[in-house]
């Protein structure tokens, strides 16, 4: 995440192969406005209670399917929302639900500090197309508007290896205590904050926590993914007590998150129409780039690397939340690998006798409605 003075992020070493190279494009250095639910204190007076991270688990309401039942990254595209003659994945981001939070001038404001790079959505289109498929899908899949697709571009720039200072860590950027609650594992072996697939369904989930707490107030859940949702019912007592409105507009919240939520919108508003800003959105083609494949015992990246045909890096980029360069040994024992190539791993899984059963690793394909 980034603080009020911008202070950049670590990050691992750049893919050194051609091929890693294309598939995800970051930048040397990665800037980032907010976490899901770091601590910060309020301005105004300083609340200590604030400073315990808890809310309550989204597993206690139901909300988070386990990590360990993601499918195949499929390999047909059955979109919901952007139809299947639609040929840009953009549509999908735009023809979804949305967030419907009404304009305010402080998107204005973000906007026009987005528009001084005219690359700006070159750039985004670039960070984002290995992981925009497999996004979108599982929002369609929940449900949810799917506008939050680019909420990684205001965390981390889709970057699934971004560390904060703070220890906020991943494409959705999870402090350690929400992503445990969130159901994502943090060991010697897996950080689970760092897999790209379960800590998508991951954010999904809190996210899905945050709208209901609200009641539904997008710009108030957002900015409890930011700041905390301990923080904004602070900020919302404290103007409820001087007789002041409680929406997000009118909050007294860490100058992060005021510059947070806004900056997602003006995001969201030039993908939605470029060329009203005087910009163009590059499309990223509407197909999946990714599968996964499931075992029912460790799986070596160096050995799935060779059988997959593919270089170590990939799969290691691919698989940022293993720590060792093999799954962990309690598992679960699932990569993601590049779409056209599990089939091969799959067969000398099968004649190991360690590929998992059809239904787990999906492996005739993906059911209807998988991206």
């Amino acid at each position: 995440m980034q603080t009020a003075s911008r202070s950049p992020i670590r990050r691992l070493p750049a893919a050194s192969t051609p091929l890693i190279a294309l598939l995800i494009a970051i930048p040397a250095v990665v800037l980032m406005f907010g976490c899901a639910s770091k601590p910060s204190a309020v301005r105004g007076g300083y609340d200590p209670s604030l400073d315990v991270p808890r809310s309550i688990s989204a597993r206690e309401y139901g909300y988070v399917r386990p990590a360990t039942d993601i499918q195949v990254i499929g390999q047909r595209d059955r979109s919901v929302y952007g139809g299947r003659n639609s040929t840009d994945l953009w549509d999908r981001v735009r023809r979804g639900p949305r967030l419907k939070i009404p304009h305010h001038a402080r998107i204005d404001k973000a906007m026009r500090s987005l528009k001084r790079n005219p690359a700006y959505l070159t750039d985004l289109a670039k960070r984002a197309r290995p992981y925009l498929h497999m996004i979108v899908g599982e929002l369609e899949r929940a449900g949810m508007p799917t506008e939050l697709a680019l909420l990684p571009e205001v965390e981390s720039r889709y970057n699934p290896r971004a560390v904060s200072p703070v220890s906020a860590s991943g494409m959705w950027q999870f402090m350690p205590y929400t992503g445990t609650e969130m159901g994502l594992a943090q060991n010697h072996w897996y950080d689970g904050r760092n897999d790209i697939l379960a800590s998508t369904r991951g954010a999904i989930a809190y996210l899905t926590q945050l709208r209901d707490e609200f009641d539904g107030d997008w710009a108030l859940a957002l900015a409890s993914y930011n700041a905390g949702p301990g923080r904004v019912r602070s900020a919302q007592r404290v103007n409820r007590a001087r007789g002041k409105p409680t929406d997000f507009w009118s909050l007294n919240l860490p100058n992060e998150t005021e510059l947070y939520v806004p900056k997602l919108l003006a995001i969201v508003d030039l993908v939605r129409e470029p060329s009203r800003y005087g910009m163009q959105m590059p499309a990223v083609a509407n197909r999946p780039t990714l599968e996964l494949v499931e075992a029912r015992e460790q799986i070596n990246l160096s050995q799935a690397a060779h059988k997959c045909g593919v270089p170590l890096r990939t799969l290691q980029d691919l698989n940022p939340g293993l720590k060792r360069g093999v799954t962990p040994r309690a598992g679960p024992h699932r990569l993601l690998v590049p779409l056209g190539t599990g089939h091969k791993l799959r067969r000398a899984l099968a004649k190991a006798g360690k590929l998992a059963p059809p239904e787990v690793a999906g492996n005739s394909g993906a059911r209807r409605g998988e991206s």
